[in-house]
């Protein structure tokens, strides 16, 4: 039997259970101040604790831990790491080692026995579980000692100095990080990295005096800036060598965005085997990072997320397992664009086009004034059809979200029964209004001169040059070109004032419907009719004359009610 250890459930104060896997990864996700750093904490202090001792908890009720091996097995599982007992002269007593730093003996043998046998790990979490805190992230972690060469190393850096493949993968590392390697002076006593190279081979010593002068000229990482030294502490400590189990609050603290998103990739590809590792992050480059290292790793391992939030100062989570995360992954929309920052906010606002997006959200701001700021964002899906399906998965997430799109979004019977699909509306529902709509559409016809639709195509089309191919949105604006030749065109133009009789009342109920789901139709038709002493033949032009002339700042009684029943939704979610 070998010896593992790590958390294999978490029961919360909201009554929700994170089952962490013992060889992957957890991330914490959730806005601002709900609580991440704070449950890691409660985590690590729990540890040290017996389970369910600690007092003043806020978000942890119980925590469960997973132990493999017998107290003897977990003895020679230290020794294997570098870990030996060591016996006092004056007692002959056989003691373990202390903490990090401790010139002190630490345990007796047959204490640490039965301490493990009995799962009362407080006293051995030194060998099982390494805490980086942002606090701490700074300090210089990356010097060693040199040690007993008959002996495993104990730290990071005495590997990388015995072990010249590792030390010069973990240079490769870092040199890609930020542009230069690493390079270990092996001739002094202290195990200190350097940056940078001698462009030398290493001679048997004493070192030539040109080579002392090489690495006397080498910068010591640990009088590099902020960011380096915190990238590289936690690479030595996660990549290099680990624990059973490592905690890691907010890695992104100090790296600029393409070292956060480097950072969650090289976690999520290159930790060693078998490791726990649990994170608590304010960063969707990080997140990023880690989504992309784990959906090309060739050994990808189970990546689960958890999202924190305070409801009402109630603190609650919506734990992620790892085949719903495998679906995220599935999805390049959501792991290669800008829509994962939307886990990190209270709600979502997803729009056909960027845009939409600084509209709505310039909206919001006009009619929030000084009010109370509700952490929403504004993001975009370049067009419909992908509208739906990341509102569902955001959803699943526990992100409440809502969507706005054009009344157009109505013309396809596909498109409306995916829609309902994914956000728990119900076909049967709807299926006679939208036939209503659908008759009066189609028997609306509209007489355009063909020159009209030409000059509307080539507008679109605008100057290809030799053989570039036309974009899918082009594409599709082509189409939608093509089919308004109806009365589509005069409803998007006109909106549900446009419409009388039976077809005004079936729109109102398909608008009321759709809006009780989070799907927000425009009743004025399509987002230049919010603004309509503005022409809107050209859309950037558009909404570039409605920021200049200030239209943004007084939107009208309509958009005002639109927004805040888009705003009154998401804050009922949460």
């Amino acid at each position: 039997m070998g010896v593992s250890f790590g958390l294999q459930r978490m029961r919360l104060a909201d009554g929700s259970v994170i089952e962490p896997p013992m060889d992957g990864m957890t991330v914490l996700i959730g806005p601002n101040n709900s609580g991440k750093s704070l449950l890691l904490r409660e985590i690590y202090q729990m540890l040290h604790t017996h389970p369910g001792e600690l007092e003043n908890r806020r978000w942890i009720n119980s925590l469960d831990i997973y132990k493999e091996g017998s107290g003897e097995e977990f003895i020679t599982w230290l020794e294997r790491r570098g870990r030996q007992p060591r016996t006092d002269p004056r007692t002959g007593r056989t003691y373990l080692p202390g903490g990090p730093g401790s010139s002190e003996p630490g345990l007796e043998i047959p204490q640490a026995v039965r301490l493990w046998n009995n799962l009362t790990i407080g006293p051995l979490l030194h060998f099982l579980v390494i805490g980086h805190w942002t606090a701490e992230r700074l300090n210089d972690q990356s010097g060693s000692s040199q040690w007993d060469f008959s002996r495993p190393p104990t730290h990071p850096t005495q590997k990388l100095w015995e072990n010249k493949a590792a030390h010069a993968l973990f240079s490769n590392w870092i040199e890609s990080a930020f542009g230069e390697p690493v390079t270990i002076n092996r001739y002094e006593q202290a195990i200190r990295l350097q940056l940078g190279s001698t462009r030398m081979e290493d001679t048997p010593p004493p070192p030539p005096p040109e080579l002392r002068d090489a690495y006397a000229r080498l910068p010591f990482l640990a009088d590099q800036g902020d960011g380096m030294r915190a990238f590289v502490n936690i690479a030595l400590h996660t990549l290099v060598t680990a624990p059973p189990v490592i905690i890691i609050d907010e890695p992104e603290a100090f790296l600029h965005p393409p070292q956060a998103r480097l950072l969650g990739r090289y976690l999520a590809m290159f930790t060693p085997s078998p490791c726990q590792i649990i994170v608590a992050t304010h960063s969707a480059e990080f997140l990023g990072g880690v989504m992309e290292g784990n959906s090309v790793s060739q050994s990808a391992r189970p990546l689960v997320l958890a999202r924190i939030s305070r409801t009402g100062g109630v603190p609650a989570s919506r734990f992620l397992p790892s085949e719903a995360v495998g679906e995220i992954l599935s999805a390049p929309l959501l792991r290669y664009s800008n829509i994962i920052s939307g886990l990190f906010h209270d709600g979502v606002v997803l729009c056909e086009a960027e845009g939409d997006c600084a509209f709505y959200a310039a909206t919001l701001d006009a009619v929030r004034a000084a009010g109370p700021h509700e952490n929403l964002t504004f993001l975009h899906v370049n067009g419909k059809a992908r509208l739906s399906d990341a509102a569902k998965k955001l959803r699943a997430c526990g992100i409440p979200t809502a969507v706005i799109a054009d009344l157009d979004f109505l013309n396809e019977a596909t498109k409306v029964k995916q829609a309902l699909a994914s956000l728990g509306g119900n076909w049967d529902d709807v299926k006679d209004d939208f036939q209503v709509l659908q008759t009066h559409a189609s028997s609306a016809v509209v007489v355009r001169p063909a020159a009209e639709i030409k000059r509307e195509i080539v507008e679109i089309i605008g100057n290809p040059r030799g053989r570039e191919v036309l974009s899918q949105q082009k594409l599709d604006k082509i189409i939608d070109h093509l089919k308004m030749a109806n009365g589509w065109k005069t409803l998007k133009s006109s909106g549900l004032a446009g419409l009388n009789g039976e077809p005004h009342n079936a729109v109102k109920r398909l608008l009321d419907y759709f809006a009780a789901r989070g799907f927000f139709l425009v009743p004025v038709g399509e987002l230049e009719c919010w603004v309509r002493n503005v022409s809107g033949s050209n859309k950037s032009l558009w909404l570039e004359r409605v920021f200049s002339e200030g239209h943004h700042k007084e939107p009208s009684g309509d958009l005002r009610e639109f927004i805040t029943g888009i705003v009154s939704y998401l804050v009922s979610a949460q």
